[in-house]
Formats: C-alpha cells, structure tokens, sequence
C-alpha cells in the first residue's frame, strides 16, 4: 500500500466521524426541540384586536330605559294618552263656545257682505243666511222670482236682503248685477258724521237643491233630465260666472254646499242625485285650480246627516219615526261656513254632518257589490214615485231626508 492510499484512507475515515458527529449533534437538538413544541399543536394565527362598539343612540338608550322600567312607562303612557284625550276635549268644547261675529267699521256698522245662491226656502239655506245675518253679515240672497222675493223679506231682517238676477236673460242680469258692484264700491256712512266705510264681499255660497224623488233611469224622461240639470247645475254655474269679477276683486272665498251621502255610495235609482253631484263636484274642482291663481280659495262642503230643527219639527208632526242615531247639530255647519270665509286659507274639502267622512271612504274603497249587499241591494226596490208641490217642495231637506231613506233600508236589512 503506497503513501498516498494510506493518505486518503485517512481523510475518509475521519470525514465519516465529522459527519457522524454533525448528525448525533442535529438529532439531539431535534429531540430537545420536539420537547418544547409537541409536533401535534396547529400554528394558530393571533386574534386581532376587539373593535370599539358606537355609543348607543338616544332611541336605544330610551327603548333599554323603558324595559327596565316597565310600570313607571305604562303609567306615563296612560297619562299621555289620558291627557290628550282631555286637552282635546276642552280645545273642541272652547271652539265651540267661541263667539264668532263679523268685523264692523270705527262706527260700528257692518263691512262684510255675503252673497247666499241656490234654494231660497231650503231648510238649510234658510237657516244658513238667518244665522249669518245674526253673527254681523250683511246677507244677500240670490232671488230669481217675485215668489223668492217676498219670502226673504218675510223674515223682517234688516241686512237681509233679496238680490234680483234674472239667469235667463244674461245682459239684463249683468246690469242687475252692476248695481251691486257699484255699492261695493262707494263710501257708506253710519249715521250723520259718521267715518265714511266701505262694504267688503266676504264670499259667495252657493247651496244648490240636488234633492230629486227616488225613479229608475228608464222611467226618467228627457224632460226631467233637462229640468234638473238647468235647475240645479246650470244656474249655479250661471250665477258664479256672474259673481266671479266681483269675486276676483274683493278675493272672496267661494262655497258649495252639497249633500255627499247618497252620491258617495251611488245608490239605485237616485240617477238625477249623483249626476248633479258629480257635475257640481268636477265644476268645483276645476274652478279651485283656476281661481288658487288669483289667490282665491274654493271650499267644498260636503253634508252629511244634519240634525234641521225646523225638518224634525214637521217629521214630529206628521208622526214619522225618528232615526236612532241624531244627525249633526246644525251650529256645526254655522260654524264651519263661519271659519270658511274669515280663515286665510281654509281647506279645500270640508266634511260636516254624520257619516260624511265615513260614506265617503267606504264609497271610495269598498266595491259596488258590497255597497249593495250593505244597502239590501239584494231585495228589489219598490218605488213610489211622489209629486212634491209648492212648498213641500222648496221646505224639503236635502240632507235629513237622504240619511233618513238610508238608515230606514239599513233597518230593513
């Protein structure tokens, strides 16, 4: 064996100890390793840090007030609602014991005028002027014959006066009309030295008659049909077209009284009732929109059941049965026409009268099939057709009555 093969067995034997060694020495640093870690354990990701909740809104902290403090809440519930109840209560009974009266001059005579159209000896028309005339207006009511005439100076009132206008005959009633416009316009004394005043057009009320004897609409004739709509939508038409530039100049407020009931829930063989309504309805509504242009307000009335003492005298009388449910005090319309005319800007539509509102929406909503079901629609009508003469005609109520037909046909049913 030479030099150099012994050599290199050296070097090798002592490369395979070194790396002997090196391995002894990881696998023992392993096993020390494996000690401190257990191989078995899952790396797990630290968790980030927790987040910072809002502070609680005020609906929060009083919802978390209120469930903690249960009792204390239902009684400050039932304190409101108790209380509420009371100050309306008290606010509705104060409006109504308010004095409403007309404004007057520095010399105490009256300044404002309001002009009544449509059925001078109707119930409601009658006692709607009477009591304007007692809270300080001075009342002229339309009168288109010498029969209207004579009853409004019956009622021996000395600011209520007739005012003539001839509807058939336009150009005359523009110079009849051109009278009043002329005492609107000149100074007006007291009494001698007085301050000079001058009258005011506070508003135009129109209260046409829509009443009409119950018929089918086969049995109405032509004849009928123009009648009516002459009688009850073209003069009220007619007479607001008259009245308008006066309206206009003095920016009056201008009413429509009409009964809403039976036109709401359109009830068989009151065809002429409701198409009157509807035509009155549709002229209203489109004269609001021209007239807001100018400032002017147009207020609907719609009548419900309205308790007419004069009506319910008579039906006492003739020993007609009254219905179970008393109908509106007639001061709640006063009041409300009152209110109409002297508020600033008073409401388009305005329900007065029992069941107003009610029919209204249930006319609105429920359908015809139901609304007849209700009114014993199932049961064929009898109808008796009645001529109504002289001053039955003009006295009868175009409110009560309609009501009164009504809760006689729920009795029925």
């Amino acid at each position: 064996m030479t030099d150099t093969q012994q050599l290199f067995d050296f070097a090798r034997k002592q490369f395979t100890e070194i790396a002997d060694d090196v391995e002894r020495h990881f696998e023992q640093v392993a096993g020390q390793l494996r000690q401190w870690m257990p191989a078995e354990t899952p790396f797990v990701r630290p968790l980030p840090p927790p987040k910072r909740l809002p502070p609680p809104s005020t609906l929060q902290v009083a919802q978390r007030w209120m469930s903690r403090h249960r009792g204390l809440t239902a009684a400050a519930v039932a304190f409101l609602v108790s209380g509420s109840v009371g100050t309306l209560i008290y606010i509705r009974s104060k409006d109504s014991r308010r004095k409403r009266r007309a404004k007057r001059s520095a010399s105490g005579a009256r300044t404002d005028v309001v002009v009544v159209a449509g059925a001078v000896a109707n119930p409601i028309a009658s006692a709607l002027y009477l009591d304007l005339e007692r809270r300080g207006f001075v009342v002229y009511v339309v009168a288109s014959t010498h029969e209207d005439e004579q009853y409004i100076r019956s009622q021996s009132r000395i600011d209520l006066l007739p005012l003539h206008l001839d509807l058939v005959d336009p150009y005359t009633a523009q110079d009849q009309l051109a009278r009043f416009r002329d005492l609107l316009e000149r100074d007006h004394y007291a009494f001698d030295g007085a301050e000079p005043h001058r009258l005011n057009l506070a508003g135009l009320i129109l209260v046409p008659d829509t009443q009409s004897s119950p018929a089918r609409v086969e049995e109405l004739s032509s004849e009928e049909w123009s009648d009516a709509l002459n009688a009850k939508v073209l003069n009220t038409i007619a007479t607001t077209q008259l009245f308008l530039p006066s309206v206009i100049e003095q920016k009056a407020k201008v009413l429509l009284l009409t009964p809403s009931v039976t036109p709401a829930l359109s009830l068989p063989m009151h065809a002429v009732e409701s198409t009157v309504y509807g035509a009155l309805a549709g002229f209203a509504s489109s004269l609001s929109s021209e007239l807001r242009q100018e400032g002017i307000s147009v207020s609907h009335f719609k009548l419900g059941n309205i308790d007419v003492p004069s009506i319910t005298a008579k039906q006492k009388r003739e020993g007609i049965p009254q219905p179970r449910l008393k109908g509106t005090p007639l001061r709640a319309l006063h009041d409300s026409v009152f209110d109409a005319l002297v508020s600033r800007r008073p409401s388009r539509t305005w329900h007065v009268g029992r069941g107003s509102l009610a029919y209204s929406i249930i006319g609105s909503w429920l359908p015809p099939t139901a609304i007849g079901w209700m009114m014993g629609g199932a049961r064929k009508p009898t109808v008796v057709r009645e001529e109504y003469k002289g001053e039955d005609t003009m006295q009868s109520s175009q409110g009560s009555l309609t009501w009164e037909k009504i809760e006689l046909r729920e009795q029925d049913v």
